[in-house]
């Protein structure tokens, strides 16, 4: 994204929504952010996976009668996120298909809170087609606009923004005022002071919303309920089912499904989301496993709700716990809680306990047990995996939608016609392969570095936990940080031997929050310029409406929405959607 075109744009524009919420500051408050003009703050890293992974028109071949091993019928195993995901993809971008969705009754939805990534905004909105206000009223989401880490030496932990690449306060005056990086963006001040940019102004709200990155926090429950829905008025058919058996005409090929009724169900294209079952990729194909055990330690969570009495943080937290760490995810009604831990250093009751002594009021626990790792092949013959029944991290940076609808484009963006003629199975294997080892490395240093408990978990975290994989970051981060003010050669390089998930800006924020030691490059501006940032940010915070006042807004006011996602200046605009392929 040119955030310098688009700060000139914003400057053109006196009637914009910007100018009205200046408009109700003292002048020299609203001259100081003028000067500034943050934009759009920056545009979150995972977008970047998008500009490989869009289908353009003419990737989407439709088959015509003559063609053979055409792929026209598609069964999409098992239902939740994924799947209804997968399904209803497969109908926007081919609507030829026949999709046919499996699902067992027997099986049921976990339901808690799930946090996303700003790709997730556009891939439901402008790949998927959702109707904003549909999801507003129906799902209720609430806003992410990054993680807080009670994490690392630091007595407040520190911010993830999204907007982390904008910089658009700065990251190096942050650490040479404060020692802290918290601040060093207008979404990170958002995040501390518990905001959104929405301002009042009379009886209307203007918002600022489409300059500041965000994602959903969205009830689980309530997201499958209404995909459900969707994907009937869409066309995607429903068969209530258990499948029984697989039977295999080939070591890569299923020939059909056998249900535990006794019906024989038989399709073209098996997209596999039975998740951790993994019922065609892992039982059926046997594809080997490659686990992240050496890398991650937990494997087991234990979850609940707790009250907020109506305070709405616009943040997912992360805080350290003495054998893992514990999430919220805040919802319209309360907290969704999570403790992830590991079962060789605390028991179930230890865990339980843990948490119900930190947050009280605390409901009743439900555990949850998990493996982290993933299959060799996500793609083999007729079978494509998607989530869990491919990979599965334990959610510490929001990675498990996002990973669902990359996987989804790519299978869309990827599948041929016919099975007749030349393939690309292995090139999407060795891709996603890639993305998912990239996520191990980068949760990997989360807990290699993490000094804010010495608990015997934590000190064998430290000594232990393989984050190889970034071996050349840490080698680069150690001689000169930030990586992101690194000349641009350093920079090509290291993108080429470890690329990431979110960027070097991704890596700055998570290494220097956790205080990991380095030698810190000196300040290429003055001091008193970073203040001026610092002021203009401020004064945007100041008026801003807390979170839960301003997702009202939203309810109230569809036009804010369509804002964020029609127009041009937005981060999750159309034209942005359009550059990557997704409209």
């Amino acid at each position: 994204m040119d955030h310098k075109a688009l700060n000139r744009g914003l400057a053109a524009r006196p009637g914009n929504a910007l100018e009205q919420v200046l408009g109700t500051l003292p002048r020299e408050e609203a001259d100081a952010v003028r000067e500034w003009l943050p934009g759009a703050g920056g545009g979150a890293e995972p977008l970047a996976l998008l500009r490989s992974l869009a289908a353009s028109g003419g990737d989407m071949e439709r088959p015509d009668d003559s063609t053979p091993r055409a792929i026209r019928r598609v069964g999409v195993i098992g239902g939740g996120t994924a799947g209804y995901l997968a399904a209803l993809a497969l109908k926007a971008k081919r609507p030829w298909l026949d999709v046919t969705l499996v699902e067992s009754r027997h099986i049921p939805i976990i339901g808690v809170g799930e946090a996303t990534v700003t790709y997730m905004t556009l891939f439901f909105h402008h790949y998927l087609g959702i109707d904003a206000e549909e999801l507003y009223r129906r799902v209720r989401p609430t806003w992410k606009l990054g993680i807080r880490f009670d994490w690392g030496p630091h007595p407040d932990g520190f911010m993830g923004p999204f907007d982390w690449s904008s910089d658009s306060v700065g990251l190096q005056g942050a650490l040479r005022t404060s020692g802290s990086i918290n601040g060093s963006t207008l979404g990170s001040a958002l995040m501390m002071a518990d905001k959104a940019a929405v301002y009042r102004k009379g009886e209307d709200p203007l918002s600022l919303m489409k300059y500041v990155p965000f994602a959903y926090h969205l009830d689980n429950a309530l997201l499958v309920s209404y995909l459900t829905e969707l994907a009937e008025r869409r066309g995607v058919h429903h068969v209530e089912a258990t499948v029984a058996d697989v039977e295999l005409s080939g070591p890569e090929w299923v020939e059909k499904l056998r249900t535990a009724d006794g019906r024989d169900l038989s399709f073209d294209l098996y997209v596999d989301c039975s998740g951790f079952r993994s019922q065609l990729l892992g039982r059926a194909f046997e594809t080997p496993y490659v686990p992240f055990s050496s890398t991650l330690f937990t494997d087991s969570a234990v979850t609940g709700n707790v009250a907020h009495d109506g305070k709405i943080r616009p943040y997912t937290q992360a805080t350290t716990m003495n054998a893992g760490w514990c999430w919220r995810i805040p919802t319209r009604d309360s907290d969704h809680r999570g403790y992830v831990f590991s079962s060789a250093a605390i028991s179930d009751d230890e865990a339980a306990g843990e948490l119900a002594a930190r947050f009280p009021g605390i409901s009743e626990p439900r555990f949850v047990r998990f493996r982290s790792g993933r299959y060799e092949k996500a793609w083999r013959g007729n079978v494509m995996a998607v989530g869990n029944s491919y990979g599965f991290v334990e959610p510490l940076e929001s990675t498990g939608l996002m990973m669902i609808g990359v996987e989804v484009q790519t299978l869309v963006s990827c599948l041929p016609a016919s099975w007749e003629g030349p393939q690309v199975r292995e090139t999407v294997n060795a891709a996603l392969g890639q993305q998912w080892d990239a996520i191990r490395w980068l949760l990997g240093l989360h807990y290699r570095f993490n000094s804010r408990l010495d608990t015997r978990f934590w000190q064998e975290c430290r000594a232990s936990a393989d984050v190889s994989g970034f071996r050349p970051l840490l080698d680069v981060f150690a001689g000169g940080a930030p990586l992101s003010r690194r000349n641009a050669f350093v920079q090509d390089m290291l993108n080429r031997v470890a690329p990431t998930f979110f960027g070097l800006f991704g890596i700055d924020y998570l290494l220097l929050g956790q205080q990991v030691p380095a030698r810190i490059l000196p300040m290429d501006e003055s001091l008193s310029a970073w203040r001026a940032r610092k002021r203009a940010a401020d004064a945007l915070v100041g008026p801003a409406l807390p979170t839960r006042e301003a997702l009202e807004a939203f309810d109230a006011c569809p036009e804010l929405n369509r804002q964020l996602l029609e127009d041009e200046d937005s981060w999750a605009g159309a034209e942005i959607a359009r550059r990557m392929g997704m409209r």
